[in-house]
């Protein structure tokens, strides 16, 4: 049962599973990822739904709230945006506009086929626009056609591509079984290292220590589901100080 969107900001903890073929994700400043049925924001507070109960949480506390696109209205393709011509450095004041916020030698690798953060979409070739989150400005959330189903030595369901003003700034990995994820947990130790487990008793590993990006690694029991998240540590940096918290 897989969803048409992704992913993103702070670290990933996932606690609910609906059972609906599409769903809502909201995302908690504190860390925590709650995927509901329905969430929507009124007078300054989200409300959501958790084990059939109706959730609400003051919208201060809320990072991201990242809505299902409607059933039978699939995304609508928009041509990538060329790179920027005149190269910009990672410390220099943000500056609103259509090119990448970054040049991807700046940013650093993803780890991953080859990308660095801050790449333009051309660099994935074809790509199908999955949705356009509002947040900061719009991040734009892509998946490769034909839809990447391996992860290095891993077997993954999805790969989503998150792109902030033209470049890549997140990437979400997903898997649908513990048997993937043991694979996907192995090959991103393999290649970032060895993640810090959080707790013995939970399959849940950040890497705190990476120069170039956060990255975030999850299985969930109740929901079979497990992710790795990444995201560049060079554009968050633009993104905070664009839009402070």
């Amino acid at each position: 049962m897989r969803r048409p969107f992704l992913y993103c900001l702070l670290s990933i903890v996932l606690l609910l599973w609906t059972g609906a073929a599409a769903a809502d994700i909201l995302i908690l400043k504190s860390g925590e990822m709650f995927e509901t049925r329905k969430a929507w924001e009124e007078g300054g507070v989200v409300h959501y739904f958790q084990n059939n109960r109706e959730v609400r949480v003051d919208a201060s506390q809320v990072e991201r709230l990242i809505h299902a696109p409607l059933p039978g209205k699939p995304a609508t393709p928009q041509a990538p945006e060329p790179p920027a011509t005149t190269p910009s450095s990672p410390f220099s004041p943000p500056v609103a506009g259509p090119g990448p916020p970054a040049l991807a030698s700046d940013a650093g690798t993803t780890g991953f086929v080859e990308l660095k953060w801050g790449s333009p979409p051309s660099r994935l070739g074809e790509l199908e626009l999955v949705e356009t989150d509002p947040a900061y400005g719009g991040v734009e959330q892509y998946v490769r056609q034909p839809r990447t189903d391996h992860f290095g030595r891993a077997s993954v369901d999805n790969v989503y591509y998150g792109f902030w003003k033209g470049g890549l700034y997140t990437i979400l990995v997903e898997v649908s079984n513990y048997l993937d994820f043991s694979a996907l947990k192995a090959e991103a130790f393999r290649r970032y290292g060895e993640g810090q487990r959080e707790a013995p008793s939970v399959d849940r590993y950040r890497w705190r220590d990476d120069p170039t990006a956060d990255r975030f690694l999850t299985f969930d029991g109740k929901t079979k589901t497990g992710y790795l998240w990444m995201r560049s540590k060079v554009l968050q940096k633009k993104v905070s100080a664009l839009y402070p918290e």
